[in-house]
């Protein structure tokens, strides 16, 4: 019964070996500030961190930054909102929603794995997160986080002309956010 254990342990491990690319190599990642928002962010060590930032319409803080390493970008939109506090579950997923689907349209996405919701952050017990998968016009594939915790507003993205190579080092990165 062990040896039967052992041996479905080593087939799921070569699977997922097998599922990676071998050319790939994840960036070493690193944590990072966000510009003066007081929130961080890990991203890959070799990229020079420049971040633009300016006011939405209702005169909302952004910050943007899309960062290439290799062959993918790293990416994070951050909104410290001015006058909307979001104080329930609800209410933050639906504006993560909301701004995801303004995100799909702007960025000029055509195919979406749909909403992932209910996911939490140890850090921060009163955030809310959701993920998503797209493909935009031009055939590239991204991987999308999005984080809310009633005043804040953060997207995390990776994407690149194929889907990213490392589950691992994907997830490190889209969970990386942390609020201030």
């Amino acid at each position: 019964m062990k040896t039967l254990a052992i041996s479905l342990i080593l087939s799921l491990f070569s699977g997922f070996s097998i599922a990676q690319d071998d050319d790939f190599t994840a960036p070493r990642f690193v944590k990072q500030p966000i510009e003066n928002s007081g929130c961080y962010a890990y991203f890959p060590d070799d990229v020079e961190m420049e971040f633009d930032v300016s006011y939405s319409p209702d005169s909302s803080k952004v910050y943007t930054g899309d960062f290439l390493s290799g062959d993918f970008h790293y990416s994070i939109i951050l909104v410290k909102l001015k006058d909307l506090v979001m104080a329930d579950a609800v209410e933050k997923e639906e504006m993560l929603v909301s701004y995801l689907d303004y995100l799909q349209e702007s960025f000029s996405i055509v195919g979406a794995a749909g909403y992932g919701k209910g996911h939490t952050m140890e850090s921060n017990p009163a955030a809310v997160g959701m993920i998503d998968y797209w493909e935009d016009d031009e055939g590239d594939q991204w991987s999308v986080k999005a984080w809310a915790d009633g005043s804040t507003l953060a997207v995390m993205f990776i994407y690149g002309a194929t889907e990213y190579p490392s589950y691992s080092a994907g997830q490190l990165f889209l969970n990386g956010f942390r609020f201030n």
